[in-house]
């Protein structure tokens, strides 16, 4: 059996939402005012060039919002 390393896998605008449990929307909103919101990597200079994101920096964020958030 194969293991995938988070490492090594790259996510889109609309996988690294979802993960977060947020809206496309709202993560568009975190990467602008969240300075610790992982940043994307851009595939192409033009100006449409597709954005990914590391996976393993989609967890690490997602681990830091829980720490941050209130119990329910």
């Amino acid at each position: 059996m194969q293991k995938i390393d988070p490492q090594h896998v790259q996510v889109s605008r609309k996988e690294a939402a979802s993960i977060l449990g947020v809206s496309p929307s709202e993560f568009d909103r975190l990467r602008k005012t969240d300075p610790e919101c992982p940043k994307g990597y851009k595939h192409g200079p033009a100006r449409n060039s597709a954005v990914t994101w590391r996976l393993s920096d989609v967890y690490a964020y997602s681990e830091l919002r829980m720490q941050r958030a209130e119990a329910a």
